[in-house]
């Protein structure tokens, strides 16, 4: 007589053996976009980019500071720092029960320069460069194998073109090349290194390149400014890097300071002080 195997062993079997299915080492992220316009210009963008599993009721915020200043004339300084703190539902066709059975944590440190040019009386060209410095780390739930820890390098390239009105209004599309080198990655699960491209290679191997189109806007007065970026990013380069979902959505606040709010003469032609 032959001997049957139980269906839950099976099931059991299944979910450790694969139960990091699916693992994600890149996730979609804003581009600080300065629109900077004049020396001594200051803004400081705080943002947050809400995350939604499909159907688990987890959610969660990876906020995100942009900070831009123009010393002189033309250049542009910025400092980025990006979070990411995400749950997942990657084991979601075994049982509901392991739905946001991985955390996702990290987090992204970018520094740039670039030379800003505003034409005609609302154009605004910019182009910067730069370099960031970031971390994942993925953790499995249920105590399965299937954990990890990256670090990685980039170099990034980003023009834009934008418009704005007055201190009320701002808006530039532009796109992101960024070159990402994965490095000092570890895990338990070896067949990892190679779960994340196509075709399938050593993480640590390939350099590469992102595409990240992304249009942003701020309005509001002067001082203080409801920001939101829309965009994507796209793996460029072959083997690709496999991205679930590419698409992102932040929204925020923008501070700023700048000269042109100070001067004597206000575009509608009063003095300070003076009245309606």
């Amino acid at each position: 007589m032959k001997a049957r195997v139980p269906i839950s062993f099976i099931l059991v079997f299944f979910v450790i053996a694969f139960s990091s299915c699916s693992p994600r080492i890149y996730f979609p992220d804003r581009t600080n976009a300065p629109m900077l316009r004049e020396a001594g210009e200051v803004k400081l963008t705080s943002s947050l980019k809400v995350q939604n599993n499909a159907e688990a009721p987890k959610t969660v915020l990876s906020p995100s500071f942009d900070l831009a200043v123009s010393p002189v004339k033309g250049l542009g300084i910025m400092a980025s720092y990006r979070s990411t703190n995400r749950y997942s539902n990657e084991e979601d066709f075994y049982d509901y029960n392991y739905q946001d059975s991985i955390h996702y944590t990290g987090n992204r440190a970018e520094f740039g320069l670039g030379y800003y040019l505003p034409f005609g009386s609302r154009g605004l060209f910019d182009l910067y460069s730069g370099v960031g410095f970031g971390s994942l780390k993925r953790k499995n739930l249920q105590n399965y194998f299937g954990n990890y820890e990256a670090k990685y390098f980039q170099v990034f390239l980003q023009p834009s073109v934008g418009f704005y009105a007055n201190d009320v209004f701002e808006m530039c599309g532009g796109v992101r090349l960024q070159l990402q080198k994965y490095s000092n990655f570890t895990t338990d699960t070896a067949k990892f290194r190679y779960e994340f491209t196509e075709p399938n290679t050593d993480i640590t191997d390939p350099t590469f390149l992102i595409a990240g189109p992304f249009m942003n806007l701020n309005v509001g007065y002067q001082y203080v400014k409801f920001n939101m970026q829309f965009g994507a990013n796209f793996s460029a380069s072959k083997p690709h890097l496999r991205m679930e979902q590419p698409f992102y959505l932040s929204m925020g606040i923008t501070l700023g300071l700048a000269p042109r709010f100070f001067h004597s003469h206000r575009d509608d032609g009063r003095q300070p002080g003076e009245r309606y």
